[in-house]
């Protein structure tokens, strides 16, 4: 067993190495898609006093009542600044540690799967391998938050029924909740897990899938029921949302140019992963060793369970017009979860045939990608990751206006949202729009304090 250990050691460091490579314009560098510093700005907003829980405030003159996705992930991401301040830096921390947070769930559920944490690289290095993962790892978006939640109820449903214990199925409910606060609707497809686990177990009967299935339901309708009796603001957060977002935008606001387009965008995402499984599966169905000689014996009920939810976290979004790629985050961790399964049996047979002298240089080519990806970072340090031309306009302006005021733009302008994300950010200056806005360099003295004024909203739609 000492053995494996090391044969997996530079695997560990590889799978560092090329995180550290693929963030390296992004983790130490400011600009962030444009979701990303709006959901910061709205969380620094809560943990200074502006907008609640239950309340969450954009800015003076847009979304001022933000009721457009759920509010824990706002609210997690607030006490982050709360704990640090209002640095640039605090929502990068915070999604990363979203990402690897993830990342730790994915290697317990294998470990819970296969009965080996070792060989958890494998898993996480196929959901690497997903342009995606890597780019949402940096871009601070709700799905990071729910992706926390999704893993950890397939996890505790995972723990349960190993250990034949129904308590496990109620804390999975919780953390199906806590999805749902996080971003949605999207973060309830584990409710057919197990429906799937005890489809493909042989110790379990069928049907108490589909029992277990119905008692998540129930168990989650019932804390929404005791949170709208202790929370009297949720209900109405949650109907204003459901109105706004799901009825209104999932229904009308279409965003892409066909319901298949998540289809589209997860092949895309699913290109290296597949190659990669597919050159293995491939190796190995041409192996003459007896499979009896595998170290861990493929489980193809696994894969089966690990596929069709991935399926299942995707295709629901067809029914919705308005689709994003990022819509599915949550759901590609168990396609490399998937892929893992699938492709497991062939390592086991090769690497452990590794000899020490190889393995001595495996490892330090790994280390070698490692310092690479460090250096990478560090050129970046103080460079611009994205929108460098638009973040220098909005602190040039907040240097001549001063901060935290409403300024006047013109009506093209207003519609620019990058520029009320990056004002309201690094300014918290509200953006009006206005027919015949006045230079930059008059504005100064007309420039509304937030402080100064009674009710900042009402003078501006006076």
């Amino acid at each position: 067993m000492a053995g494996t250990c090391s044969n997996n050691t530079p695997l560990w460091l590889l799978l560092i190495g090329l995180f550290l490579i693929l963030e390296s314009k992004s983790l130490l560098t400011e600009g962030m898609f444009l979701d990303g510093v709006t959901y910061a700005s709205i969380s620094r907003n809560m943990a200074e006093g502006q907008g609640t829980f239950w309340d969450p405030h954009y800015t003076q003159t847009l979304y001022s009542e933000f009721r457009q996705h759920p509010p824990l992930a706002l609210g997690m991401e607030a006490l982050a600044f709360k704990a640090f301040g209002d640095h640039w830096w605090v929502e990068k921390a915070y999604s990363v540690l979203m990402f690897l947070l993830s990342g730790l769930f994915i290697a317990l559920i294998w470990k819970h799967t296969t009965n080996n944490l070792r060989w958890a690289w494998l898993s996480l290095l196929f959901w690497l391998a997903m342009p995606l993962v890597s780019w949402s790892a940096t871009n601070n978006l709700l799905e990071n938050t729910m992706s926390v939640f999704v893993l950890l109820s397939v996890y505790l449903m995972i723990v349960g029924y190993q250990r034949n214990h129904k308590i496990w199925l109620f804390l999975s409910a919780v953390a199906l909740l806590l999805a749902f606060l996080s971003k949605g609707f999207t973060g309830l497809f584990p409710l057919v897990f197990p429906i799937l686990y005890c489809a493909f177990d042989q110790k379990h009967k069928w049907i108490q899938g589909p029992i277990d299935s119905l008692i998540l339901l129930v168990s989650i309708a019932v804390f929404v029921g005791i949170m709208f009796l202790v929370c009297p603001g949720s209900f109405a957060y949650l109907k204003d949302y459901i109105h706004l977002q799901v009825i209104g935008g999932g229904l009308h606001e279409a965003t892409a140019s066909s319901r298949f387009y998540i289809v589209f965008a997860l092949l895309q995402q699913l290109i290296i992963p597949l190659v990669l499984a597919l050159v293995l599966v491939i190796c190995k169905t041409k192996s003459k060793v007896n499979s009896k000689v595998f170290e861990f014996p493929p489980d193809k009920a696994w894969f089966y369970v690990f596929l069709i939810m991935g399926l299942v976290g995707v295709l629901p979004i067809m029914v919705s017009v308005k689709q994003r790629d990022f819509y599915m985050l949550a759901a590609l961790p168990f396609f490399a979860l998937a892929c893992g399964h699938i492709t497991l049996s062939m390592l086991t047979l090769w690497l452990p045939k590794i000899t020490p002298k190889v393995r001595g240089w495996m490892t330090l080519g790994a280390a070698c990608v490692v310092l690479l990806g460090l250096v990478l970072n560090v050129v970046h340090i103080g460079k611009y990751g994205r929108d460098e031309a638009l973040i220098e306009e909005v602190k040039h302006k907040i240097a001549e206006v001063g901060d935290n005021c409403i300024i006047e733009i013109s009506q093209e302008e207003y519609t620019q949202w990058p520029k009320h994300a990056y004002f309201m950010r690094f300014g918290k200056i509200s953006l009006s729009p206005t027919e015949n806005p006045l230079p930059i360099d008059s504005r100064r003295p007309a420039c509304q304090r937030w402080n100064d004024m009674g009710n900042p909203t009402e003078q501006l739609n006076n």
